[in-house]
């Protein structure tokens, strides 16, 4: 039995028709809606917009904060409580507070 090449093109042929007309489909669909689409953010996102706008306005580095340290450091008076740091760390923040 021979088989000849010949006949696979009229396969090809149907399948890329098909395949254009789903793609039309899709386009015709596509323009349709275009005119209808919404879109709705929640409030957690409004929140994390806000909070994302005000962390990159604040400074890289806190200069009140180091020069006060720094200070504190130069006299011997700076000193740290372990105990008070790891409850800061443990408590829950209030992400979305003004």
């Amino acid at each position: 039995m021979k088989i000849d090449r010949t006949s696979i093109t009229p396969v090809g042929s149907v399948q890329a028709a098909a395949a254009a007309s789903r793609v039309a489909q899709v386009k015709s669909k596509n323009n349709q809606g275009s005119s209808q689409d919404q879109i709705a953010v929640s409030n957690s996102a409004q929140v994390f917009q806000n909070l994302v706008q005000k962390a990159k306005e604040l400074p890289d580095i806190r200069e009140d904060k180091v020069k006060a340290i720094a200070e504190k450091i130069e006299q011997g008076n700076f000193s740290l409580d372990a105990g008070s740091i790891a409850v800061s760390l443990l408590k829950p923040h209030d992400m979305g507070g003004e």
